[in-house]
């Protein structure tokens, strides 16, 4: 290299490395101000004193944890209001002292009052899920309402397409919002026939900077279909050929979804309009969206109270954590638990502690082999202090493990998009139902049952003796779960 040019870049760098200096004095106080984990916020500190010209790129593009609501729907006020308040309830009101205590936390963290009289059908098979998307998309007469995090771009993505597409030449008013990193294949190609044949498709917070409302790690994790504001599909099942479709194959993963029907509907379709207002500044859309109570026919199945709680960085509050948290804390006989990523902070990590320390029959399901290696190794950090107090933890082995599913005693059961993970608790939008009816809650334990039927255990004793490579592997990918 010419002397001169070599001269030039080693001033260039220098003066970066100053600005970088001068950046992160006026930076760091903004972080403490966050008030984040004490692991995370001395992690982001170190990157950026350390390494100014990466950590404060870094930091910008996946350390920002709050987003602001540019623009909320106007009409999502409308949804507690919608539901007869009849239909609402006190959580004093809720069977049991535990779902009252969760109830109550729930609803002083923002989310809607609970309702009664709804009607949950549980999937638990992918070929049963494939079934009841395509019968939901075809009993729409007004609207369809979809957003998911991953449209997988295979047979299954491009069959929900068309399926959209076919119902929007018919005239049905079809809005399909779906995460822009999540789905960013699909947004490219896959959902162009909806487009052309009327539907409406949106990308929620695009990861590059020359958007204006963007985000590279703030993403919605929620799934939900929604048709004519009566009936809903939703949980932990995305759009795509691993999570669903018309046959189940051992490549296909364990998962669950429930179609809920009742007066919980205006607080789900609220919730969409007020991610759609968010992502296309629409805040007045077309359609009956808040139609009359659904009326059951004679010898429906039993139905339940539950509460729709959702949580993410444009909230205050963490409402599906502190829901969890408060649920976990009032166990008494059983907290079982079934997730495919497993990182708890602090706070859920004592409380399961405890719960096992005071007898309580706390169990644990997650994948034997998990799809995100590097989340898997972290989790494992901390089986063994779970099994010390304790936890009994199982690995699944059929298939990946995708299920998100909650059992405390008799009295709270929770499924959706949410993880036990940081990730969830606090970056991701999510979307969680908390059940409070004893035949939903019992069903769910007995797909538990089900479950662990093909699980391994994990012996203390034997994962004790794992290498110590892999002890420094597991505790290295725990430092950085804060950030992940």
């Amino acid at each position: 290299m010419d002397p001169r040019m070599y001269d030039v870049w080693k001033y260039v760098l220098l003066a970066l490395n100053i600005a970088g200096y001068v950046f992160a004095f006026f930076l760091i106080p903004r972080i403490i101000l966050e008030r984040r984990h004490p692991s995370a916020t001395l992690a982001w500190m170190l990157a950026i004193l350390l390494l100014p010209l990466i950590g404060i790129p870094l930091y910008f593009l996946i350390g920002v944890r709050r987003v602001r609501r540019h623009i909320r729907a106007k009409i999502a006020a409308v949804g507690p209001v919608a539901s007869s308040l009849s239909n609402r309830l006190r959580p004093e009101e809720l069977p049991t002292d535990v779902g009252e205590r969760c109830g109550r936390v729930l609803l002083a963290a923002g989310t809607p009052p609970p309702t009664e009289g709804n009607r949950v059908t549980f999937l638990r098979g992918g070929d049963e899920a494939y079934d009841a998307v395509l019968s939901l998309i075809g009993s729409a007469r007004d609207h369809l309402h979809a957003q998911f995090f991953i449209l997988d771009v295979d047979p299954v993505g491009r069959r929900f397409i068309q399926a959209l597409a076919a119902r929007a030449r018919e005239g049905i008013r079809v809005r399909l919002l779906l995460d822009a990193v999540g789905s960013w294949r699909a947004l490219r190609r896959t959902v162009r026939p909806l487009r052309e044949a009327g539907g409406e498709v949106a990308a929620f917070l695009p990861a590059f900077p020359l958007h204006r409302r963007w985000s590279a790690h703030l993403r919605n994790h929620r799934k939900l279909l929604i048709a004519d504001g009566r009936k809903a599909f939703t949980g932990g099942m995305n759009i795509g050929r691993k999570y669903l479709g018309p046959r189940t194959s051992k490549e296909q993963w364990r998962d669950i979804a429930a179609v809920i029907e009742g007066p919980a509907l205006p607080d789900l379709q609220s919730l969409f309009l007020d991610d759609w207002a968010f992502a296309t500044e629409e805040t007045n859309p077309a359609g009956d969206l808040f139609p009359p109570p659904f009326r059951f026919e004679v010898g429906a199945s039993p139905r339940c109270a539950l509460q729709i709680a959702a949580s993410g960085p444009d909230r205050e509050t963490r409402p599906i954590y502190e829901g969890v948290f408060a649920a976990f804390t009032a166990a008494r006989r059983r907290l079982w638990i079934e997730t495919p990523y497993f990182v708890p902070d602090d706070g859920i990590g004592a409380a399961l502690r405890n719960a096992a320390l005071r007898g309580v029959d706390v169990r644990l399901i997650v994948p034997g082999t998990s799809d995100l290696r590097i989340v898997s190794l972290a989790g494992r950090s901390y089986f063994d202090e779970m099994m010390g107090s304790g936890v009994r933890i199982h690995l699944y082995r059929p298939t990946n493990l995708h299920a998100k599913v909650l059992v405390v005693d008799d009295d709270v059961g929770v499924i959706g998009s949410p993880n036990v993970d940081m990730r969830s608790f606090f970056l991701n939008f999510e979307l969680g139902v908390f059940l409070y009816g004893r035949p939903q809650i019992e069903a769910l334990a007995n797909g538990f049952l089900k479950d662990l039927e093909s699980t391994d255990p994990v012996d203390p004793v034997r994962f004790t003796r794992r290498p110590r490579s892999l002890q420094l592997l597991e505790d290295t990918c725990r430092i950085f779960s804060p950030l992940f």
